[in-house]
């Protein structure tokens, strides 16, 4: 192995610096379930032909120190880019047998169109053939998802996603990868988290294109989101008609602050229908509607309506959730029906103050979620959850020493959630795998590279890979296939 590539991994079979205890008694998943970790390209690659040229709108704005909490860059990341091969190592030996990965649309189609004609990149194209080749010959499946935040900036330039030019061209591009590496894709994810997208782009303001308080804009890019969502389905199931095809939708559990105030369940039930049923919602039914009382404003009227293709273009249901919020009337939020997120915690919480709630999962997957495990027609829809993780915080230039790989907390977080997840299916949901986020510490958004989700710890000055004690029991699960009780 080149030095350049550091790594350490011990013997899964030797004793981990905190001792992991296993009980004889345990608790047994479906056979098949699948057990994996997930990542995004920009978060890992360090894809040099995309940094050194600027091509996506997140390649430009993270140049920028301002716009990150910890003034670190994703220029350098994970350089999964040129380390591939080692990671898919390391996600084998903990026994996982799924990966989700987004392909780099700015670096695959890195110039506009000529007319008609989109000249795309083919020693991208040729890159993620051998990712994707690599993880086949591992008994590896894989979730690829297409958009994951980051647009051609060619394409931002124009309005992006409040450009219904986008939707068209976002079509044109799962063609693309549809026939070019559709052969080695095992599930297919349109879009990552469209409210997600929306709100921090266009509400917060801290992630491009930097609106603060842009409500019309925001609901028009989630409108062209859908269009493309529609759009991209029909295409993929064209080209390969058995294709599973979805999108990933992030929840979150809200409750009022103050359960006896009408304002707090007032905002409480927009929250709640705005953030996690918009979307649902929309694709279900193919009708886009906003929710009362947002349906009362005249700027968003004008966006309801039935988008073509969009009814039931959803073959499985992706979900990500890490935290429940709790909610609040205010005389200050910019927009009064959707109110403020509360300040008030009553649970521990992680590094970037979320609340640590694994019965909130539980509920999503028995409740909140049950009018969309099935289509229309009666057809039952798997669940797969694609993300879930816990954050914790170090400095993106620390090296050598044992920083953060006694991570209890992650442990905690780990086990709690998939006994969430295990009672669901005793409780008879369809969940077919779990996918931790993330395999690799990586570049957060806006916060930088300090918070770290990872199974594997980076060392950025080194790239050095280190399990962390998380990595060493979700193996043993995985291995085993069971949630295996354990003490610390």
């Amino acid at each position: 192995m080149d030095n350049n590539f550091i790594v350490i991994i011990d013997d899964m079979n030797v004793k981990p610096s905190q001792e992991i205890n296993l009980k004889a008694h345990t608790r047994s998943f479906p056979h098949g379930f699948l057990w994996g970790a997930s990542t995004s390209h920009f978060q890992i690659e360090g894809n040099p032909f995309e940094i050194n040229n600027r091509l996506s709108d997140w390649s430009i704005w993270a140049n920028d120190p301002s716009h990150i909490n910890d003034q670190s860059s994703a220029d350098q990341a994970c350089e999964f880019f040129d380390r591939y091969a080692t990671d898919l190592d390391l996600l084998s030996s903990l026994n996982l047998n799924a990966f989700r990965l987004s392909l780099n649309w700015a670096a695959i189609c890195p110039h506009p169109p000529i007319g008609n004609d989109l000249k795309i990149n083919k020693e991208m194209i040729d890159y993620y053939r051998k990712v994707l080749q690599m993880s086949k010959d591992k008994d590896i499946k894989t979730f690829v998802t297409l958009f994951h935040f980051c647009l051609p900036q060619w394409l931002a330039q124009e309005g992006g996603w409040q450009n219904e030019k986008t939707a068209y061209e976002f079509t044109r591009f799962a063609k693309i990868i549809a026939n070019e590496l559709g052969d080695l894709v095992d599930f297919w994810q349109t879009i990552n988290e469209p409210l997600s997208y929306s709100y921090e782009g266009f509400i917060k303001g801290v992630w491009p294109p930097g609106l603060k308080n842009g409500y019309p804009q925001g609901f028009i890019a989630l409108r062209n989101m859908l269009i493309g969502h529609a759009a991209a389905y029909k295409a993929i199931h064209e080209i390969s008609k058995a294709a599973q095809v979805s999108y990933a939708m992030i929840w979150r559990p809200f409750i009022p602050r103050r359960i006896t105030n009408p304002l707090d369940l007032l905002v409480t039930y927009s929250r709640n229908k705005m953030f996690n049923h918009f979307f649902p919602m929309a694709v279900q039914s193919g009708y886009l509607q906003c929710p009362f009382p947002l349906n009362l404003f005249s700027e968003l009227q004008s966006l309801a309506g039935p988008i073509p293709d969009l009814k039931d273009s959803a073959d499985y249901l992706s979900i990500n959730y890490y935290t429940r919020e709790i909610c609040e009337f205010s005389l200050n939020a910019p927009f009064l029906p959707l109110g403020i997120r509360s300040d008030l915690k009553t649970l521990p919480i992680n590094a970037l103050g979320w609340e640590i709630c694994p019965s909130a999962l539980l509920k999503l997957l028995t409740i909140d979620t049950r009018s969309y495990q099935k289509s229309t027609t009666g057809k039952d829809r798997p669940i797969y959850i694609t993300e879930n993780g816990y954050a914790s915080r170090f400095s993106a230039d620390l090296s050598i020493g044992d920083w953060s790989l006694k991570d209890e907390e992650r442990c905690d977080f780990l086990h709690s959630h998939l006994v969430s997840i295990y009672e669901a299916i005793e409780a008879g949901i369809n969940i077919k795998g779990y996918l931790h986020w993330s395999l690799l510490d990586n570049f957060e958004w806006a916060e930088g590279l300090q918070i770290r989700f990872g199974l594997v710890r980076i060392a950025y000055p080194t790239q050095e890979r280190t399990f962390r004690d998380s990595a060493r029991l979700y193996a043993k699960i995985a291995g085993s296939n069971n949630l295996i009780d354990y003490k610390k």
